[in-house]
């Protein structure tokens, strides 16, 4: 057993020592690691596949090393709404995700949210989503509670959150444990669940049962990153049919053209608040 935790201490710090996984919080770094070296018998092999799985989480999404700093700094120095949201789009763009998602956003939030706007919303596997915010026709007094893995985005969007005029925190959690302990009309897990289930099968569903939310927006991929269609959408909506039959949701679907949504509404009951 010593020698395991010498080989799991040895695999954390050469995957910190990435730039590209540093930010990543260490705790999913140390589980991810912990069940690679299960897998693999050599400590190198681990390590590689440490990082492969932490690419496919964060990595692979964004086009490069992101400029928190520059970013923040825009946002704040812009002189305007308009100004502001133009700096948003331009910084949507920058991450494989929200870039797709950028011809829709003045429809999507709206419809997702039924014509009325919530007053406390969870972001679930965030990435730059939050930065979507002047699209969502919140509330100043909204509350917006983002979580991801990544501790420099998540201290990038905490700053940020007063600048696009709502209230809220970012903060980190890894969702293979379960979401936070934290009540809101509406939760968004935007293309999170195909990751979680890759990481451990029935993470996902679990995931969806436990979040504190009356209403969910679910949403899938429907074509690769590299813009091929392998039968995803098909997939992924037997995937949400069978879930949803279980647990007797009726999904009201958004087809976008690269990504599927699903907005479910439940009638369950808020066990804390933050």
């Amino acid at each position: 057993m010593a020698h395991f935790d010498d080989q799991l201490i040895e695999l954390i710090a050469a995957v910190q020592a990435s730039a590209h996984y540093r930010t990543i919080d260490p705790q999913v770094i140390e589980r991810v690691g912990w069940s690679a070296l299960q897998r693999y018998p050599s400590l190198k092999a681990a390590i590689k596949a440490t990082k492969t799985e932490l690419h496919q989480m964060i990595g692979a999404y964004a086009d490069r090393a992101p400029q928190y700093a520059q970013w923040l700094a825009e946002l704040q120095s812009a002189p305007s709404e308009a100004t502001r949201q133009a700096v948003c789009r331009r910084l949507l763009s920058k991450h494989a995700s929200t870039r797709e998602r950028l011809p829709a956003l003045a429809q999507l939030y709206p419809a997702c949210f039924g014509g009325q706007p919530p007053q406390r919303v969870l972001d679930l596997g965030c990435g730059l989503n939050p930065l979507a915010i002047p699209w969502m026709a919140l509330s100043p007094t909204t509350w917006y509670a983002a979580y991801d893995i990544d501790t420099a985005l998540c201290a990038f969007l905490h700053a940020a959150l007063p600048l696009l005029g709502v209230q809220g925190a970012a903060g980190i959690c890894d969702l293979i444990a379960g979401p936070p302990p934290v009540a809101a009309d509406v939760a968004f897990v935007l293309k999170t669940i195909p990751l979680l289930e890759q990481q451990r099968r029935g993470a996902g569903a679990d995931l969806l049962r436990a979040i504190q939310a009356p209403r969910l927006v679910v949403s899938f991929p429907t074509r690769s990153l590299g813009g091929r269609n392998v039968g995803m959408a098909t997939t992924y909506r037997g995937y949400m049919d069978t879930l949803a039959a279980a647990e007797g949701w009726s999904p009201r679907v958004i087809e976008l053209p690269n990504e599927l949504v699903f907005v479910i509404e439940r009638h369950t009951p808020s066990r804390s608040r933050m």
